[in-house]
């Protein structure tokens, strides 16, 4: 048995918080990982905060991010969980090693634009090679996705309106990500269409106790994506809103910004600007969650002609769910030949319902479906 082999999995982007995360969750599951990054010293420093790592079998690798250093470290292995964002600055190498090494990609993109590009440009490859391309295995927007598809199971179901609410604690990745996000354009599914939205836009939501918060399309989410490839859904939109309101106000400078000042610098000179933006955010790695304090509500209200549906998913902390959601789905990859292959969203892959039962075996998420009409 070769070395790569007795550790099917790497964790790429194994120095920051959410491969620390993935790395405390694979432990905790059994499966024997390699963390993987730049930067080797850094790589050991994380190490030692992950809770249990004792007794995880691991090695540690340093790596080139290009293709062909990418694809030589997963020789032997079966899935890459790739951390290393802002995703549409580092993807494409990972996923291209992907191909070149045979090997199952997963990674914690909420981008939509990431995940348009991730199926437009790789799709059709990977499912020619056999292998699977899932991006959004994480609490965004993972755990949407799941109380969308409980609500598809009532027949007739043809339109979906998705709200959350979270607790945030920004990553510096995160940060730049938010920033990253504001470039491009978002859409949303209207009539079998995927229709641009003009700029952020901004509605007040309800949350489930009766408080009003004020909420974005932050960036259009990687739902309307993967309910366009649903024949069963005509309109799907998602507004996402934050305990913290100040984010969403961030967001919006942000835009304005942009689009009076930035989107004129080069984009060589525009990417250390942004990443100066994104530290004057989030200056450094966040404080570990307090399941007690970091919660979100994720909400889908499904509608068709007749019939009416919501979900209502209650979530612990988002770095949380996004480790085990990563750690399961590895594990599942590595044991099975799933089901199907290509582009695919997390709960085409594993089953909404596996799943939420993952979630709900850590004490993670609880959900509730109601039949409105």
């Amino acid at each position: 048995m070769s070395m790569s082999t007795s550790f099917p999995v790497v964790v790429y982007g194994a120095s920051g918080y959410t491969g620390r995360m993935v790395m405390e969750h694979l432990r905790d599951v059994g499966v024997p990982f390699i963390a993987a990054g730049r930067d080797r010293a850094r790589i050991e420093a994380a190490l030692k905060l992950v809770p249990g790592i004792e007794n995880a079998e691991y090695e540690i690798r340093a790596v080139e991010h290009n293709v062909d250093a990418l694809a030589r470290l997963l020789e032997g292995c079966k899935v890459i969980c790739n951390t290393v964002g802002p995703f549409m600055r580092y993807s494409r190498p990972v996923v291209e090693a992907c191909l070149k090494a045979g090997v199952h990609y997963l990674d914690t993109t909420g981008e939509q634009h990431v995940v348009s590009m991730l199926m437009d440009e790789y799709g059709t490859a990977f499912a020619k090679a056999g292998l699977c391309l899932i991006p959004s295995t994480a609490c965004m927007y993972g755990l949407s996705e799941i109380g969308a598809r409980y609500c598809l199971e009532t027949p007739g179901v043809d339109s979906l309106e998705m709200t959350e609410i979270a607790q945030a604690v920004p990553t510096v990745a995160s940060a730049q990500t938010i920033l990253d996000a504001v470039r491009h354009p978002a859409y949303f599914l209207k009539n079998n269409e995927l229709v641009r939205y003009p700029g952020i836009e901004t509605s007040d939501i309800t949350t489930p106790s009766g408080r009003v918060l004020r909420a974005s399309n932050w960036g259009g989410t990687s739902n309307p994506i993967w309910f366009s490839r649903d024949g069963r859904v005509r309109n799907c939109r998602m507004s996402v809103a934050m305990w913290n309101q100040e984010l969403y106000k961030k967001e919006l400078e942000l835009e304005r910004a942009y689009k009076v000042q930035l989107q004129w610098i080069p984009e060589e000179a525009l990417y250390p600007l942004l990443d100066r933006m994104a530290t004057a955010i989030t200056p450094g790695t966040p404080p570990r969650e307090s399941r007690f304090v970091h919660r979100a509500i994720d909400v889908c209200v499904a509608t068709g002609n007749t019939v009416m549906v919501r979900s209502t998913l209650m979530a612990t902390g988002g770095y949380f769910t996004t480790g085990l959601l990563q750690a399961y789905a590895a594990r599942r990859l590595v044991t099975e030949t799933p089901r199907v292959t290509g582009f695919r969203s997390p709960s085409e892959v594993f089953g909404h319902r596996e799943l939420m039962g993952a979630l709900e075996s850590y004490g993670y998420a609880a959900i509730k479906v109601e039949r409105l009409v």
